[in-house]
């Protein structure tokens, strides 16, 4: 495509502090004598047949399209990218999230975002129409803002800003003489600025709407013409003072974060304000799950507010409507009503500044999700919950638990089950069942206090609480924990229901998890760790040697009746499950399609003999502290793929210990 050159505009104007795009092209329109439109083509914008201009633009021009822009304006390439959102992108992820999405865009519109309307707004990213300050519309005195007005300040397009700390007021959102807000859609489709073909030449504080006539037909529409910097008598809301203070408050808090740079934003980094993310996330279930959050608002005056913007939503919910219409749309944008949305926020932000520690938070937002799931329409439950981007610090919140894991069923919302906690070790390092010491140290005391335990509370104990560990890890459900740690699924869930029959409606599963916590912080804490995964991977087809069992049990009593074919199996069982620290049941040798099930049952039934403490005699003592040494030479094998010393396993002579060079396994 042929490159349009445009000549340098004669006459131009530096940019406002603070300025937006559509205030610097409406002050320049002015200044110029000409329609928005052709100034816009002037400076190389597209404007769609002078009767739309991109919205778009307000988040950032193309690149291409900026460096012409700011080559016909006279301004710096910086200046003229600071008249766009994208100085808040590294600020507020939903703006950074959705930047440069193309794949949905046609080829001829390369450099687009997408629709504002559609993909911003319901992120609370950005309001299309402008809310305003009177007081700072009037400007500050200088000959340029007497001739122009005060700067259209670029902050008023987001929707969390909607208050002015420096007036002391709530921003305007609707113009006061046609009532409506301000920026109106072209055929349905957002545009950056109202009417930018109109031949009236409006000054840059005048209300661009159309007015249609209605009383008189021969009367064409024409624009509303109402100066905004004359509202100051029109105010937005009436509140108490002491809920002024609060809006107020919570706004010069949001201006701080605004404030930061990129690389400050991290959750919960600025003097216990939430992020954007958090805060934006809340106020949407909070409209969700509406009135089941009224009790969270401050004070009666705020919650009013509140419910004058989320009652009548629901009621619209509620109403039958064709099929190919979307009502939904409402619930996650924010009240365009400045008091509204303060309130909004200003109760979202209650909740997430006041509670302490993620079990309190729990206690504030999961029923809200409950309520939600149980009471709003399913297509908005599966529109809110099972959206990405939530932060872990809520999804954790807001995430169904049963008997002390996240919840599977297949209407739960995966995305929500994120890791319990922020862990120093891998689901690799976690053990499919939990070694004997770690039990002793954190679950034995515990199992004393389960009701009537049998001989297999123990074993579903310690497959049960790497399960846990696992969830704590990776997040999902505790299906998805047992296929991470190579669990067949029908024996994790026979170790879950078990213990779920033993423990009732006890208090036992909050304990199981106060102990699981203390077992991770342990975990946190050791210097080195063992990969248990690539163990179990390592040793998927390993089978003893003759003669490494031989050696084992050379020197025991009675060792020639240990070295039939079915005592080597034995003993590949027993150092599988010691290396690996598995439930010997899950050895692949005793699932191995090609041997017969009843070959099978007699070598599990067998080794199960062997371990069972009632039957154990100096020689089987003896054999398994050998075992547990070969265990941890072949271990260290696996591990860092070199033998081990002489000094680790001292049962072997030195020809025995070339059997770790790998033939083995």
């Amino acid at each position: 495509m042929t490159e349009v050159w445009h000549r340098p505009l004669a006459r131009s104007l530096e940019p406002l502090p603070e300025e937006s795009l559509p205030g610097y092209l409406l002050r320049l329109a002015y200044r110029l004598g000409r329609s928005l439109a052709r100034v816009a083509h002037l400076c190389g914008l597209p404007t769609n047949g002078q009767r739309r201009l991109a919205a778009d633009y307000l988040l950032e021009l193309p690149p291409e399209t900026v460096a012409e822009f700011a080559r016909v304006t006279g301004l710096s390439v910086p200046e003229a990218q600071n008249l766009g959102l994208r100085r808040y992108m590294g600020i507020f992820p939903a703006l950074q999230t959705m930047r440069g999405n193309t794949s949905r865009q046609p080829e001829s519109r390369p450099g687009m975002f997408g629709s504002v309307s559609h993909l911003y707004e319901s992120n609370w990213a950005v309001s299309q129409s402008s809310r305003f300050c009177p007081q700072c519309l009037n400007g500050d005195g200088s000959p340029v803002q007497e001739a122009y007005g005060g700067p259209w300040n670029l902050r008023w397009h987001l929707p969390f800003v909607f208050a002015c700390t420096i007036h002391r007021q709530l921003l305007h959102s609707r113009c006061p003489s046609c009532r409506s807000d301000l920026a109106q859609s072209y055929k349905g489709r957002a545009t950056l600025i109202t009417q930018p073909g109109s031949a009236h030449i409006l000054h840059p504080l005048q209300c661009r709407n159309l007015l249609s006539g209605q009383d008189n037909r021969r009367v064409r529409p024409h624009p509303c013409g109402a100066r905004l910097e004359e509202a100051g008598d029109h105010s937005p809301a009436m509140l108490p003072s002491e809920d002024h203070y609060r809006l107020l408050g919570l706004q010069r808090r949001l201006d701080a974060r605004l404030s930061l740079h990129s690389d400050e934003n991290v959750e919960g980094s600025s003097a216990g304000t939430p992020s954007f993310q958090n805060l934006v996330h809340t106020a949407q279930l909070i409209k969700l799950s509406w009135p089941a959050g009224s009790s969270l608002a401050p004070s009666d005056a705020l919650a009013s507010l509140i419910d004058s913007h989320a009652r009548p939503l629901h009621a619209e919910l509620r109403t039958p409507r064709p099929k190919s219409t979307s009502h939904l749309a409402a619930l996650w944008t924010a009240p365009q009503g400045s008091a509204q949305c303060g309130a909004l926020l200003l109760a979202a932000e209650e909740v997430l500044r006041t509670a302490d520690g993620p079990a309190q938070l729990r206690t504030l937002i999961r029923p809200l999700a409950r309520f939600a799931l149980e009471h709003a329409p399913a297509g908005a439950c599966r529109s809110f919950f099972s959206r990405p981007g939530f932060s872990p610090t809520l999804a954790r919140a807001m995430v169904r638990r049963a008997h002390g894991f996240h919840a599977a069923g297949p209407w739960e919302y995966a995305n929500l089950r994120v890791a319990s906690r922020d862990c120093h070790f891998t689901a690799e390092e976690v053990p499919s069942h939990l070694p004997q010491g770690w039990y002793d140290t954190f679950f034995a005391d515990f199992a004393d206090h389960v009701p009537h335990p049998n001989l297999y509370t123990v074993r579903h104990l310690r497959r049960a609480a790497p399960l846990k560990l696992v969830e704590m890890t990776i997040g999902g459900s505790w299906v998805e924990c047992a296929r991470a740690l190579d669990i067949p699924e029908g024996r994790a869930r026979s170790a879950l229901v078990k213990l779920r029959g033993q423990f009732g409606d006890s208090d036992l599963w909050s304990r199981f998890e106060e102990i699981a916590e203390r077992l991770v912080q342990h975990l946190d804490e050791l210097p080195r760790r063992v990969n248990y995964a690539r163990r179990r991977r390592s040793l998927a087809t390993w089978q003893m040697p003759r003669t490494d069992w031989a050696a084992l049990c050379d020197g025991l009593p009675q060792a020639n009746r240990l070295t039939s074919l079915d005592d080597i199996m034995l003993g590949t069982v027993l150092v599988w499950a010691e290396a690996t620290q598995s439930d010997y049941l899950l050895c692949p040798l005793l699932r191995a399609s090609g041997t017969a099930r009843t070959d099978l049952t007699r070598l599990a039934d067998k080794t199960a003999r062997f371990l069972s403490p009632a039957n154990r005699n100096d020689t089987r003592l003896e054999l398994l502290h050998r075992v547990a040494d070969y265990a941890k030479a072949l271990g260290s094998y696996c591990d860092n793929g070199t033998p081990a010393t002489p000094q680790d396993v001292d049962v072997f002579d030195a020809a025995c210990s070339p059997r770790f060079s790998g033939r083995s396994l």
